[in-house]
């Protein structure tokens, strides 16, 4: 009898019984730094955070992660605050590719762009996602497109700039609009770089 007790203890252990815990599955993460804005929208912030790190493509590491992260918009603590985020609730990453010399601007599809019709935003959006990826992965610029189509800022000419986008367009992002009915009072403004 002792012989059979001996031998079934490993089986009622192994059926139900106490059993050795699964190992927990490790996911990378990565620290880098996702920029919304402040300021009541005036001006873009950076702030650090973990983010998963994406392999293989077609997000592309640390550059598809961080822009997971800033789609998601910021954190309840982040908006307490007062960040905010001018990129539209249900915009989604449809791709992350690379063009350029050695792989290092980075083109940006995006679902959810197509109804923004205020330059002061788009500008704001542009910003956000440009100093966002601009060091990440090596990429020095950025291309849009808005479900597959050429996004961006208007030309004066007509049709759209859809990039590249780097840290010395974004300097030209200094923009202001009037409050509707007046000339003199600026309502909105927005500066990309400090």
């Amino acid at each position: 009898m002792r012989r059979l007790v001996a031998l079934l203890a490993p089986v009622v252990l192994l059926c139900g019984g106490a059993s050795p815990a699964a190992p927990l599955e490790v996911v990378p993460t990565v620290r880098t730094t996702l920029y919304f804005l402040t300021d009541g929208g005036t001006a873009p912030l950076g702030v650090r955070r973990s983010i998963v790190e994406r392999t293989p493509p077609p997000w592309g590491s640390v550059a598809g992660g961080a822009i997971e992260a800033l789609l998601a918009g910021p954190t309840a603590e982040e908006e307490a605050a007062g960040l905010t985020t001018a990129i539209p609730v249900r915009t989604r990453l449809l791709s992350l590719g690379s063009r350029g010399y050695r792989g290092t601007g980075a083109v940006v599809n995006l679902s959810g762009l197509e109804a923004m019709g205020n330059a002061l935003d788009r500008a704001r959006v542009i910003t956000q996602v440009v100093r966002t990826l601009i060091g990440e992965s090596g990429i020095e610029r950025v291309w849009f497109r808005s479900d597959g189509r050429p996004w961006g800022m208007w030309l004066m000419g007509g049709g759209v700039r859809d990039g590249p986008y780097d840290y010395g367009d974004l300097a030209g992002f200094w923009l202001a609009a009037g409050c509707p009915g007046t000339e003199t009072v600026v309502c909105d403004r927005f500066k990309a770089l400090p």
